[in-house]
Order: structure tokens, then C-alpha cells, then sequence
């Protein structure tokens, strides 16, 4: 456009001088050699309509690559998003077994006497107990609280006896009584189980030298139901007493005697367990849970959003944290997210139940692809998450466009409340979040963006003026006000001192509803005859506002500038060299 300008105005001047010099020829006078044809022509003010320029939308004012980290969605509307790469870990308890060896029993002996008849059975009855202690000091301090349990464990009840009989007799109804808290199961038809009672259903006789084996097995512990100074009494250390009276009555027949003769015997009861390893609690636990999140770099920017005086005001940044926690408990989740510029450290954003952090983020149990939403406002209109937590602090994480975003000091840690679990299973817990910020600003952004014009010399070096300017209307439906500086440049890029150049007039913020229309003028000036000449172009500064009737407005990439009506005006004349 400036070399088709100045074509004209230099084929205009040229014809212009011409025709002027034609009424005074000299035939005998050779002016080429005796007269310098360097003219000035021109008044005060000589335009020159210039052209206008097509509507400039953001989509090529950003000029985006494909792998930026800003796009524009379906509806054309501008976002920064970067993914971030969560990490899984596992979550287990280990197992709890009480093994044989650290459980401690109490046989019992009972005297019994009996008078010898021999017409009838003689009888005598047994009121004792045996007893059993676990005093195990190597649980998992992962377990905080201990209130039931599935446990797998066998054991055997002996009974025996010493004396000079045949044989003894337990009479039908004799009984064993396990604590209460215990769950117990006999598969033998001659005994049954009324709650934590062992009963005999029948007349059971032991032979003399035998062992009455009663087997049993031990499917449940309530802890919750043993007196004070029992179960996990703190962290890795439990306690279990257990009394077991043995009350019943036995008998001799005449025949069972050896001798005709009164006999003293002994009945002897025994408990035998084999390990105890529990399996599922209930229980309050507190594993170690180590949570980890790569950086999350910021790539590909725009040229207008890298410039270090950037200030970025987002309306409403968010943050999306994705987890699944297949663990059957709770996770309190907080951390600080922090943007790095250059290696150092801009700002620090507390998430989570923290000091100067936000409301608690708490990660249910047993979920999958569970959502939190940080962001800005207290609006939570058009957010789709499972929870949404407002953080005002947010967009100091990216009020200057950092290189990356990186999550430190993360503490998870299990919910201190009863769950149910299997001991000695690994669960997963998965992270990942990503940072959307819609192009939305508000009145404190401030958007940086340099760029140069050249290439002008060509048109430029056979003019010799010292002033110009250039008018032009600037339509504006991008909503940004932006003020413009500019510098000559020679065509080397280096800034024109000699060379005065101003912009007059602003451009207002607009939208496709209501654009905005503002005149500006740019003034090129010089003291020296040859400056101009030597001009390759202007190097320009754009400093783009969100004015406050324009705040949380989106980016789009169809809002335009249009330049038109543009003149350029040349002042005091134009010098042309025609010899």
C-alpha cells in the first residue's frame, strides 16, 4: 500500500513539475548539466487517501500453533489449558495375626469327689474357669482405633482327667463359656453354640487316658465389647484377656469304678488356639498415603501473553482435580500450588483444610473419576464437578503467565472415622488435574504486546520530508482498550532517535453488539532532511485494559478490528529529485 502511495504521489508531482517547466524552455540551455532539477513541490499540506484495511479477527491476531496451550473452543471462545499428570499410589494396612506363640492360657483343674454306690451313678459338679492373655506389641501403628474383626482361627478345647475310673462323664448340659466378644463355631453334633455358650447336647464320656478334643472355630472378635484396658489399648499394641468358666455336672456308674471304693479325680481343661490373623475391621486407620503431581508446563503462548509486564486478571481460572480413591476410606487432601518464572517462585495457593488455604477437600472412599473444582468465584453457575471449592487467591497463580505449575507439600491423609477394610490389600489411589482459565479478564489486567512494521525503506528513500502523518478510523469489537506507542526503526530494527513518532488517540473496547469507533493519528517528525529516508518501518507497543463495563467478557476469535479511512498527510511540501 506505501509503495502504490507513493507511486502516485510521485508520478503526481512529476507531472506537476513538467508541465510547470515546459512554458520556460531554453532550447540553447542544456539543464541537465548547468541546473539542479531537485524540486520541492506541495503546499502546506498535500493527502493522499490511502486503503482500507480488511476486519482483523483474534484468530489471526493470535496466529496460535496447534500444540499452544491457548485454543479456542467449538464456539470460538478463548481458554488457557494444560493438563496436568497425576501419579497412583497404593493405600494398605498391613496384616494383623496373633501368633500361637503370643497367646498365653490358664488350663484349669477341678477336684471332684465321688462315693462310691453300687447300685447307682454317683455324681459331682465343676465350677471353674480357664483363661487365655494376648499381649501383642507389633500391630501396624497404621490402625488407630481397633472395634471389630473377621478373623480366621482354629483352636481345641481339651478335656481330660487324672484317677483311678474307667472313665468320666459329662452329663448333657454341661457348658463352656467363651467371652462375648468372640464368635465360635463347633462342627461336632454332640456340642452346639447358644451365642458364646458350648453347650453338650448328650452325655459325652472320656475314657480314661483320653482327651476329650472339642474343635472350634473363631470367625469374629467384637473389640468394642471387651472391658477397659483391653483391645488395641494405643497404636501397635493390643490386649486381650479372656476368662472361660467350665460349669457342669459329671458322674460315675458302679461299673466305671475299678475299685468298690470312693475315688478323688481331677478334670483338667485346656485351650488350645492356633494363630489368630485378622482379616477384615472395622476399624480407624491412618495409612501412609503419598500422593504425588508432576508440574504442569505452560507451553506455546501467544506472543501478547509472554511479555514480562503482563499482569493477568482472569475472572474465573479454574482447576480440575481428577481421583479415583479405591480405598475404603476418606482422604483429607491439601497442598500449595505453586507457579514457577525462570526457576523461581512467583506465588504460593494453599488448597485444602491448611493455613491460608480453603475449605476442607475431603476424597469420599470406594470412588471413581471424583471431581473438584477450584476456582474464583462464588458463582458456581455452568460447572459441572462433585465439588466445588472457592479459592479468591486463585489467579495468583497465573496473574504473570508462568513457565510452570507445580504442587508441593501435598498431605493426604485417611479420614478418622470407623471403616470397614480387608488388612493386607493394596487399594489404588489415582491423581490428575488440569487448569482451565477462560480469556476472560477483569479491570486490573494489563496485556503487553510488541511487534514492528518494515520493510518501508523502499518506499521511503526518495523522499525528503520531515513530517507526516497518518489518519485512519480504528472499529473495535475485541473487548480490550488499547493504547499505542511507536518508534522508527531503520532497517537495521534499531530505534530512530532522530525520529519523533507519536500516536494520538486510543482504542476503545467494543463488541460485535456495540463496536467502538475511534479516530487515530500517527505523527512522524524530523529535524533532519535525510531521516525519513532512512526509515525502514516503526517498532509498536500495544498496551491492552479490560475496562470495567468489559469485565469477565471472553475472547473470541471472530471479534475483529477493522482500520479504514485512512490518509496520509505529507507537511511543508515534498522534495523530488529529478535529475
Amino acid at each position: 500500500m506505501n509503495k502504490k502511495l507513493k507511486n502516485r504521489v510521485l508520478q503526481g508531482l512529476l507531472l506537476l513539475s513538467l508541465l510547470g517547466m515546459a512554458a520556460c524552455v531554453d532550447n540553447d540551455y542544456d539543464l541537465s548539466k548547468d541546473v539542479d532539477m531537485t524540486i520541492t513541490v506541495g503546499g502546506e499540506n498535500l493527502s493522499i487517501p490511502g486503503s482500507n484495511t480488511d476486519s482483523i479477527t483474534l484468530a489471526k491476531i493470535f496466529d496460535l500453533d496447534p500444540e499452544s496451550d491457548v485454543q479456542a473452543d467449538v464456539n470460538g471462545d478463548y481458554a488457557l489449558t494444560v493438563n496436568g499428570t497425576g501419579n497412583e499410589t497404593t493405600v494398605r494396612i498391613e496384616d494383623v495375626t496373633i501368633e500361637q506363640n503370643q497367646i498365653e492360657t490358664e488350663p484349669s483343674s477341678s477336684e471332684l469327689y465321688f462315693r462310691y454306690a453300687s447300685a447307682q451313678a454317683t455324681e459331682a459338679n465343676v465350677d471353674d474357669r480357664t483363661s487365655f492373655v494376648v499381649d501383642k506389641t507389633d500391630v501396624t501403628e497404621d490402625l488407630v482405633a481397633l472395634y471389630q474383626a473377621q478373623v480366621v482361627s482354629t483352636a481345641t478345647l481339651d478335656l481330660s482327667f487324672n484317677g483311678s475310673v474307667r472313665q468320666l462323664h459329662l452329663a448333657q448340659g454341661f457348658q463352656i463359656s467363651f467371652p462375648a466378644y468372640m464368635t465360635i463355631q463347633c462342627n461336632d453334633s454332640r456340642f452346639y453354640m447358644d451365642g458364646h455358650v458350648l453347650t453338650f447336647a448328650e452325655d459325652v464320656a472320656i475314657p480314661r487316658g483320653d482327651i476329650l478334643s472339642i474343635p472350634l472355630t473363631i470367625s469374629a472378635i467384637d473389640f468394642g465389647l471387651m472391658g477397659h484396658g483391653e483391645g488395641l489399648v494405643e497404636r501397635g499394641h493390643l490386649i486381650i484377656n479372656g476368662s472361660i468358666p467350665v460349669a457342669g455336672r459329671t458322674y460315675l456308674n458302679a461299673d466305671d469304678f475299678i475299685s468298690q471304693q470312693d475315688v478323688r479325680l481331677t478334670l483338667n481343661t485346656d485351650l488350645n488356639f492356633n494363630a489368630i490373623r485378622l482379616t477384615e475391621v472395622t476399624a480407624m486407620v491412618d495409612p501412609q498415603i503419598d500422593i504425588t503431581i508432576d508440574p504442569v508446563a505452560i507451553n506455546d503462548l501467544p506472543e501478547f501473553l509472554r511479555n514480562e509486564e503482563v499482569k493477568i486478571d482472569m475472572t474465573d481460572p479454574k482447576i480440575y482435580l481428577y481421583i479415583t480413591n479405591g480405598a475404603p476410606v476418606a482422604v483429607d487432601f491439601s497442598a500449595d500450588m505453586i507457579p514457577y518464572k525462570d526457576g523461581q517462585q512467583l506465588n504460593t495457593v494453599a488448597i485444602g483444610d491448611k493455613a491460608g488455604g480453603t475449605e476442607a477437600i475431603v476424597i469420599p472412599a470406594n470412588t471413581s473419576d471424583y471431581v473438584v473444582c477450584l476456582h474464583r468465584q462464588q458463582s458456581a453457575d455452568g460447572i459441572v464437578a462433585d465439588k466445588i471449592i472457592t479459592v479468591p487467591t486463585i489467579n495468583d497463580l497465573i496473574a504473570t503467565i508462568p513457565d510452570e505449575i507445580r504442587t508441593e507439600n501435598i498431605n493426604a491423609q485417611a479420614v478418622q472415622e470407623p471403616v470397614i477394610l480387608q488388612l493386607g490389600k493394596d487399594y489404588d489411589v489415582e491423581t490428575g488435574y488440569n487448569v482451565v482459565a477462560p480469556l476472560q479478564f477483569n479491570n486490573g489486567t494489563e496485556i503487553i504486546y510488541n511487534d514492528r512494521m518494515d520493510g518501508w525503506n523502499s518506499d521511503m528513500k526518495d523522499l525528503n520530508v520531515r513530517h507526516a502523518e497518518v489518519a485512519l478510523s480504528a472499529t473495535n469489537t475485541i473487548p480490550l482498550s488499547m493504547e499505542m506507542s511507536v518508534n522508527a526503526i531503520d532497517s537495521y530494527g534499531n530505534v530512530m532517535s532522530e525520529i519523533t513518532a507519536t500516536v494520538e488517540g486510543d482504542i476503545s473496547a467494543g463488541s460485535s453488539a456495540t463496536p467502538s469507533v475511534n479516530p487515530l493519528t500517527i505523527r512522524l517528525q524530523t529535524n533532519s532532511d535525510d531521516a525519513l529516508r532512512e526509515m525502514d518501518g516503526i517498532a509498536y507497543e500495544v498496551r491492552a485494559t479490560v475496562p470495567t463495563e468489559f469485565e469477565g467478557t471472553i475472547l473470541n476469535e471472530k471479534q475483529t478490528l477493522l482500520l479504514d479511512n485512512v490518509i496520509i498527510t505529507v507537511k511543508g511540501g515534498i522534495t523530488v529529485d529529478l535529475n
